[in-house]
């Protein structure tokens, strides 16, 4: 099959990553594969790994922009030279794209969500969900169905995968020792952190409220964000409104998150609202670290409370700081829970799981349209 996925942009994020890594294992399993996007900083391990890239103006949020319609007609031109088989698009923006590039083509259509949406007209007026829908979680596919009406029979539920090869190693002593250096990390501290761009919904003011209380019972600890985004400065000022400023660090986003997270001792995760499911969660579940987030979204897809983490009601930070702490003081309890959390990665989320559920999807869709 030929294949053309689509996506908004190639910037560190979860749907940049997702795009990404598919395509990868796509490629690897014999697929042709082609990716289309505005770019981003993740576009190189797609040349690394000898995958076509298109540039699209397609940098927007709106399915209203004129950019959108623009590209249309640039989107079935290549679907037509290039004899593509399945649209596969990951954002609302490449949903309208795909959807009447599709239709102006005859391809098949495949849409994945990442996530939660709002009703608003455009939805109303243009679901443009594809023939097929990929929801990544539980959460996500009820979301679907009850809110947006979207019939069970086409929807998929295929967990985002990763390929925890990347995150498995054991970092050495010595290593770790240089790592904590290079970020600034005390030695003789805990770690806590997080990696998630700094958005409204992600909690990190919560996990700020959090480490004050912390340092009560155990004043040792750091914690780390690990992310960019336009709220950071917000949670620079709070940093310094709650006397964090020596337990708090603010790490650049990362393209590769296997060297911070070898430094941490537990992942926290606190969208406050919604969450479709959590690449970064898999990621530092794959490095072997317990899990302390909020029960929001698809989380609990991943995160089983007692098994491979924690999980507490979303918005209240206290509710963190009991668990945060009995990981970080018994010894025996976190190396169940790490051994618990690399294993339901292996056995649940790999990329290339992932990706044999999502050729099937194009399959069913290319039958179809035959």
């Amino acid at each position: 099959m030929k294949i053309l996925l689509l996506t908004t942009h190639l910037n560190i994020g979860g749907i940049g990553t997702y795009t990404v890594s598919l395509a990868k294992a796509l490629k690897a399993k014999g697929e042709d594969v082609i990716v289309a996007s505005s770019g981003g900083v993740l576009g190189p391990e797609l040349a690394t790994a000898g995958i076509s890239h298109i540039k699209l103006d397609v940098l927007t949020k709106s399915e209203l922009s004129p950019k959108v319609f623009a590209e249309i007609f640039e989107v079935r031109g290549i679907v037509k030279k290039m004899g593509i088989d399945v649209i596969h698009a990951q954002t609302r923006v490449t949903q309208v794209i795909g959807f009447f590039a599709s239709k102006l083509s005859r391809a098949g259509f495949v849409t994945t969500c990442h996530g939660f949406f709002r009703k608003n007209v455009g939805r109303t007026l243009l679901p443009a969900w594809g023939d097929r829908v990929i929801a990544v979680s539980e959460a996500v596919h009820e979301h679907l169905v009850n809110d947006f009406h979207v019939s069970r029979d086409r929807i998929s539920l295929i967990y985002n995968g990763i390929n925890a090869k990347k995150y498995i190693r054991d970092f050495k002593e010595g290593e770790k020792d240089d790592l904590r250096d290079k970020f600034g990390i005390r030695k003789d501290h805990s770690v806590i952190g997080t990696v998630a761009r700094f958005t409204p919904d992600k909690g990190h003011d919560v996990l700020l409220r959090a480490l004050y209380e912390i340092l009560k019972q155990k004043p040792n600890v750091q914690l780390v964000f690990v992310g960019d985004g336009k709220e950071r400065s917000k949670a620079v000022d709070l940093t310094q409104r709650l006397g964090l400023a020596d337990n708090v660090i603010f790490v650049k986003s990362q393209i590769n998150t296997a060297n911070i997270l070898s430094v941490m001792d537990v992942f926290m995760f606190t969208p406050e609202r919604k969450e479709g499911l959590g690449i970064a969660v898999l990621e530092a579940m794959a490095a072997g670290k317990p899990v302390v987030a909020t029960n929001v979204g698809g989380v609990s897809s991943i995160v089983k409370d007692g098994v491979n983490g924690f999980l507490v009601e979303p918005s209240r930070h206290e509710l963190l700081v009991e668990p945060t702490i009995r990981l970080l003081k018994d010894r025996e309890l976190y190396q169940k829970m790490a051994q618990a959390a690399r294993e339901a990665v292996i056995q649940k989320f790999s990329i290339n799981g992932m990706a044999d559920k999502v050729e099937a999807v194009y399959r069913n869709v290319t039958n179809e349209k035959k």
